[in-house]
């Protein structure tokens, strides 16, 4: 595990200052250690002929020097130690043997308190003197010292005024080289404190806020060498693409310099490095169904390049649909384009042969870091990115030094070994004096400043909470006589530093955060902060603290102050919108002004255009398509969209946006998926009985070997549609297969028993209209005050009856709940039900019934879960209440009135309306906002034909405009 190989690799490097009859002794302390001492033995051996640690080095330099002691002292004269911490034994040893040549002087550093001086004690005695402790713990600098301390809300706000803190003594005429601000855990400060600085335009320097491990190129090749491992998976390949500076060569065909010459002095041909079309990737991938394995990337692109290319043909043909046709074209030559990219991947992930050798290893990598990181695309990149990347490929080159050391390196073992050799690489950010100090408290030791700001001086932080090792617990540590550190004694290292520090600095801030926003927690005071500093001041909140400061760190706080002082000039009165726009510093903000009016009008009462209110002219450059009146062709679902939710036809129709499918989500077959493929096989199956003259007649039943045919048919298109890897996961797949079987078995006793009840017998089946596919074009339909609109839309059967009428069923695999009140009374619930009656006169057309023939529409629900029921009215009697609310949704459209109506918030296992619940979170907010919105004029329309029995609400009726 690669957390163990960690651990390993770090008692390796505290093992090697042991002799071996310490390395005995503490092998003698359980079969755990004895088996870590012989990890670290046998990979000493292995290394040792080939390379040298810091110990073996430091031992060889000190023989070095007792062999010319006068050598020594000529070139280096008098040797000082200043402000020893921990020194290891091999350490001491070099510095013993150099002081015994040149003379030495020690200054070290004592607090006066027994935890923080123990390990300089110790270092003081091996190197053979004796350290002076002070007679008394004195004041943390002397008189002239200043200790303060803030108790603050959690950690941002620790960083906020750290800042605030640093820009009040710059403007004082301090120099920001003489600043520090310091920590005692890396997370989270070391990056919150990074972007604070850099938002506030401070120059910093010490710790940089990212390590070479995580650096732009590290992250990426990290990444990429850990795909196979992770099986291909599309989630995971296009996580690293759309994160990864991934580039390619491409031919260039604009003019510009040639990148080679080709042999025989003729011109090479021309390319240039591209970075990768990832989102449009992304977005086929998922339409393809690719789930992991690179069988799936290929079986499923290449019959998702097929399919795109069927339907882009089918479109060629239509003036209307040809932009359908351009991006079904497009979508197969991405398509293919990733198959050819996932491809060229995979096989230079599993290189054959595969390298045998470390340095073989490493030159596959150093190619692979060409040819897919960075490129000539480098160039392009941030100073310290180009800087972290430098150090990439040297840990890359390093690697390949290890030959000797393993008979046979696997590609994963190159990838873990490059991972802890880029954890184990130190960065630091810029130069010291060049800028406030940032790191670690440690990182200031010696430092003289005039301001140290210490962040996270809560318990569990500094002093920070301190694990035991879990491969050689202190207990066992103790045998080694004090040369290896015992993780009990880190926070006495923790307060020396935080001691030494404060001494330094002619003014301290210590701040303690009182909670944890990421983890909910309360937090107390350091131990160590109350010695300092006695009680810290306590700020309530990031509006306290900005009240409080002398001068805001950056633009954004400068802003919002301009806001409080506003405020409190007014004596903390509410103003009105207006008056609040009027605020110099929200004046000169335009982003704030037009968040201000957004504000404004979403809390009225009015139906504004930022609540979806968009007449003619407030479109901002959007084409409103009209289904009436135009050459816009439209459809019943579409219609009926608008009348469930007018924002979301908006968003769908209008701008075009439409929610992704993840098919990582997908475990079983998704209920359109299953509803599209009952629908192919009753289509086929009824099909091929009409064309063969077999339908029984009104009041026959189906033959047997019709019956059998279904079945046979069902399971064709099933294993057909598992194919395409839409169906979900094997085991749930079984499943519902055997579901659907079933259901199609019992729907030929439900038709036989509508068609008897109908007395009708199939005439068509998928009559499409205006649609791709289909050899009729749109139909014109009459909606009333001399107007039409061109409808489009297929049909899935129509049946006739022996007094020429029509029957127009459209099938249905869900639940008919929704469906309940459907009736003569209401034959469009409310807007959202409009195909029986457009579909029966769009058969008429098609078949050329006349509207004097009698006919009726039913929802059909074949399934279980259906019920095998059906539902519906005289499609004649219910025409003219239909044609009424087309009326009005063509209205709304063409007025531009697309507001947000989500359904009433109540807990539901899914989401109704992606477009209403992006996040899924919940549409309370919405739904209020709606509900105080909805006796604006403008909705009356609407409302009359979703909700013609409201009553004015009640939100309506105490809301009012805001001043």
């Amino acid at each position: 595990h690669p957390a163990t190989e960690r651990a390993l690799t770090r008692a390796h490097r505290e093992l090697s200052e042991l002799e071996g009859g310490q390395l005995r002794a503490l092998a003698a302390q359980s079969p755990r250690a004895a088996d870590v001492v012989r990890i670290h033995q046998q990979v000493a051996a292995d290394l040792e002929t080939r390379f040298s640690n810091e110990q073996q080095l430091s031992r060889a330099a000190a023989a070095a020097v007792r062999a010319d002691p006068a050598a020594v002292a000529r070139q280096l004269g008098p040797m000082i130690v200043f402000l020893p911490q921990r020194i290891t034994d091999s350490q001491a040893g070099l510095l013993r043997a150099v002081g015994a040549a040149t003379g030495t002087t020690i200054v070290a550093g004592a607090t006066g308190a027994e935890d923080a001086d123990a390990a300089v004690a110790a270092s003081v005695g091996r190197l053979g003197a004796e350290l002076d402790a002070p007679a008394r713990r004195g004041g943390p600098a002397g008189a002239s010292a200043t200790v303060e301390a803030l108790s603050v809300s959690d950690a941002d706000d620790e960083v906020r005024h750290a800042v605030r803190a640093v820009v009040e003594a710059a403007r004082a005429g301090t120099p920001l080289g003489r600043c520090a601000i310091v920590y005692g855990v890396e997370s989270p400060y070391v990056r919150l404190i990074s972007d604070a600085l850099d938002a506030a335009g401070i120059r910093r320097c010490g710790a940089a806020s990212r390590t070479v491990e995580t650096s732009l190129l590290g992250r990426s090749l990290l990444e990429m060498l850990a795909l196979p491992d992770r099986g291909f998976s599309r989630r995971v390949v296009m996580a690293w693409l759309a994160s990864a500076p991934v580039s390619v060569r491409r031919p260039d065909t604009d003019a510009g310099a040639p990148d080679g010459e080709a042999g025989g002095g003729e011109p090479a041909a021309r390319h240039r490095w591209q970075g990768v079309p990832s989102a449009a990737w992304e977005r086929e991938a998922r339409a393809a169904r690719v789930e992991s394995g690179i069988e799936s990337w290929r079986r499923r692109l290449t019959r998702y390049a097929e399919d795109c290319t069927a339907e882009a043909d089918h479109h060629a043909a239509d003036e209307e649909q040809a932009w359908r046709g351009d991006r079904h074209r497009r979508s197969a030559e991405r398509s293919r384009e990733l198959l050819s990219f996932i491809e060229e991947l995979h096989a230079d992930l599993d290189p054959r042969p595969a390298p045998r050798t470390w340095a073989e290893l490493a030159g596959w990598c150093q190619k692979l870091i060409q040819k897919y990181l960075g490129g000539r695309l480098r160039r392009s990149w941030p100073e310290e990115e180009r800087q972290m990347a430098e150090r990439v490929d040297r840990a890359v080159s390093r690697l390949g030094d290890l030959d000797g050391t393993d008979d046979e390196p696997s590609v994963a073992a190159f990838g873990r070994a490059l991972r802890l050799e880029l954890e184990g690489a130190a960065h630091r950010h810029g130069h010291l004096g060049a800028g406030v100090l940032v790191g670690p408290v440690d990182l200031a030791l010696g430092v003289e400043l005039d301001l140290a700001v210490v962040c996270g001086m809560a318990e569990g932080t500094f002093p920070a909470r301190r694990n035991d090792d879990a491969l050689l617990p202190d207990r066992e540590r103790l045998v080694a006589g004090g040369d290896l550190p015992a993780r009990a004694d880190r926070p006495g290292d923790d307060h020396r530093a935080l001691l030494a520090v404060v001494a330094a600095a002619g003014r301290s801030l210590l701040l303690h955060p009182r909670g944890d926003l990421r983890r909910a927690a309360d937090r107390s005071p350091s131990r160590w902060l109350t010695e300092e500093a006695g009680e810290a001041l306590e700020v309530p909140s990031f509006v306290a603290g900005l009240r409080r400061t002398g001068f805001p760190a950056h633009a954004q706080e400068y802003d919002t102050r301009c806001v409080l002082d506003w405020h409190d000039a007014r004596d903390h009165a509410a103003g009105s919108w207006s008056e609040l726009a009027q605020i110099p510093g929200v004046r000169q903000r335009p982003e704030l002004l037009r968040g201000i009016e957004l504000r404004r009008a979403r809390l009225s009462s009015r139906l504004t255009r930022f609540d979806g209110n968009l007449p003619a002219g407030d479109l901002r450059g959007a084409v409103l398509a009209r289904p009436a009146g135009g050459t816009e062709t439209t459809s019943a679902s579409r219609l009926e969209m608008w009348a469930g939710c007018p924002h979301a036809y908006f968003m769908r129709h209008v701008l075009r946006v439409e929610a992704i499918d993840d098919a990582d989500d997908e475990h079983r077959i998704s209920p359109l998926e299953r509803g599209s493929l009952v629908h192919r096989i009753l289509e086929r199956w009824l099909a091929e009985a009409i064309a063969e003259g077999a339908v029984p007649a009104p009041g026959a039943c189906w033959p047997e070997s019709w019956r059998t045919h279904l079945l046979a048919v069902g399971e064709q298109e099933c294993d057909r549609l598992a194919v395409r890897g839409m169906v979900g996961r094997k085991l749930y797949w079984e499943h519902d297969r055997r579901q659907i079987l079933a259901d199609l078995a019992r729907f030929l006793d439900f038709d036989d028993e509508q068609r008897t009840r109908h007395r009708s017998q199939p005439v068509a089946v998928e009559l499409g209209f205006g649609t791709p596919h289909s050899a009729s074009g749109p139909v014109s339909v009459e909606i009333g005050d001399g107007r039409s609109m061109s409808v489009r839309g297929s049909i899935d059967r129509v049946d006739a009856t022996p007094q020429g009428g029509l029957l127009v069923v459209d099938y249905k695999t869900g639940s008919a709940r929704a469906y309940e009140k459907l009736g003569p009374d209401d034959p469009t619930l409310g807007g959202r039900r409009l195909q029986l009656v457009l579909y029966d006169l769009a058969a008429r057309s098609l078949l050329g019934v006349a509207d004097t023939a009698g006919g009726h529409g039913a929802y059909w629900f074949v399934s279980a879960k259906g019920q095998f029921s059906g539902v519906g009215y005289a499609t004649d009697a219910a025409r003219r209440q239909v044609l009424e609310a087309v009326n009005t949704i063509v209205d709304g459209v063409g007025d531009g009135l697309f507001p947000l109506h989500p359904d009433e918030p109540v807990w539901r296992p899914w989401v109704p309306c992606d477009y209403c619940d992006p996040d899924g979170m919940g549409t309370r907010d919405q739904w209020r906002d709606f509900q105080r919105k909805r006796d604006d004029p403008a909705l009356a329309g609407y409302l009359d034909l979703v909700d013609p029995g409201r009553e004015r609400s009640e939100a309506a009726q105490s809301a009012g405009a805001p001043r």
